[in-house]
């Protein structure tokens, strides 16, 4: 892969650039994940039903999925910077009411303006991998910033499940606030990217008409819809199972912390294999193993869940497979959907993004609306997401050139 400093002198080194980066993709799992072990406290707490606790998940995937279409064009109109740390002064200032919210319904509207600002991380940074990397190089970067990011995904439940011994869950959105501190120092760090390709120019009728565009793209919307459709099924599991590890099965909240730890080091070491081995088979090829595991794995799930062998032990080891399945998706999904979209690289990265924490909001809504305190609706919503992203994968894709 083409060396940062062969492609601008004023880029850091590669090793801190995508370490950065991946401190950016990170915002997402360490505000879900490190508050999941506190969410029966928060309930009972707050006097909350469990469909309204999980709907504070819910709001958080719903401002990800808007507010990405709002930075994605501003990125591409003003450059990467000064969006970018507009949204993380706005995560914290949402962070911080989440820690004082005195009641369910104000826990959901801090939600919603803590990931409205905090989603201009992840969506920016995609567009500074295809800004510096472009189409060829784009998904071993990728890669390598999600294998940073699934540090997060490790360290929070575990972290918060400690944490409950000693204080509240109102702590960890101070920790949360903090970690927004840290990405906003670390972002001076970076120069400015979004001249390599050009810029677009214009008002609300270009960003349109950069969607339209988009939109118009079947390759784009078959990755978009393809790797949305599994991270919908990777929220499902992120929004349901607190409840129905620590309710259904009674797991304490530290043991969840570390089935859900085993998870994501399953998917951390494939997309370390993906990694190395994306430019010898092709970020497709990995792609489309990933989406039939999926829907392998989460229909055998099902089935098996509904005709009543529900076991603690099963759900572990079919949740690891999906969840390792997951690493060789994610990264090559959205590869694939930005290569042939360098001058709308921020907007493309914002409709990807926002299609993902869309179907995230829906998982939430659909869990809520299904709950009957057993593990069925769990399986069947991630079920469901898994069989979509194989019906796109089928009928609209095919490896495009340049990034087979």
């Amino acid at each position: 892969m083409t060396t940062t400093s062969e492609l601008s002198p004023a880029l850091p080194s590669e090793r801190v650039l995508l370490g950065i980066l991946g401190l950016f993709m990170m915002i997402a799992p360490a505000s879900t994940d490190m508050y999941l072990p506190g969410l029966p406290t928060m309930r009972h707490e707050l006097g909350a039903s469990a469909a309204a606790t999980q709907l504070t998940l819910s709001y958080f995937f719903l401002g990800f999925a808007f507010g990405q279409l709002f930075w994605g064009p501003l990125a591409d109109r003003f450059g990467r910077r000064k969006p970018m740390a507009a949204g993380i002064v706005l995560y914290i200032f949402g962070s911080i009411g989440c820690a004082f919210a005195d009641s369910i319904d104000h826990m959901m509207m801090w939600r919603f303006v803590q990931a409205l600002g905090g989603c201009a991380m992840p969506v920016i940074a995609q567009a500074i991998v295809r800004d510096v990397y472009g189409p060829r190089n784009s998904a071993r970067a990728f890669s390598i910033m999600l294998l940073v990011m699934s540090v997060a995904p490790i360290v929070a439940p575990l972290v918060g499940g400690q944490m409950l011994r000693f204080t509240t869950w109102r702590v960890i959105f101070g920790i949360l606030a903090v970690f927004g501190v840290v990405a906003l120092v670390a972002l001076w760090r970076l120069p400015e990217t979004g001249a390599m390709n050009g810029r677009q120019a214009g008002g609300p009728r270009a960003i349109l008409g950069s969607y339209w565009q988009l939109l118009r793209d079947p390759h784009f919307v078959g990755y978009m819809v393809a790797g949305g459709a599994v991270f919908g099924a990777s929220f499902t599991y992120i929004t349901g199972t607190p409840l129905v590890y620590m309710e259904y099965f009674h797991v304490s909240p530290q043991c969840f912390g570390v089935l859900f730890g085993i998870n994501i080091v399953g998917m951390a070491a494939m997309t370390m294999f993906n990694s190395r081995r994306v430019g010898q088979i092709g970020p497709y090829r990995l792609m489309r193993t990933g989406i039939v595991g999926c829907a392998i794995v989460t229909t055998v799930l099902c089935a098996t869940v509904w005709l009543g062998f529900a076991l603690l032990p099963l759900m572990v080891v079919m949740l690891f497979l999906f969840m390792s399945l997951r690493g060789i998706i994610t990264a090559n999904s959205v590869a694939g959907a930005l290569a042939n979209h360098p001058t709308r690289a921020g907007a493309a990265a914002a409709l990807v993004g926002s299609v993902q924490y869309g179907f995230g909001f829906a998982a939430g809504g659909l869990l809520g609306l299904l709950n009957d305190g057993s593990p069925r609706p769990l399986v069947t919503v991630m079920c469901g997401f898994a069989v979509l992203a194989f019906v796109a994968l089928v009928t609209m894709l095919r490896a495009p050139q340049g990034v087979r």
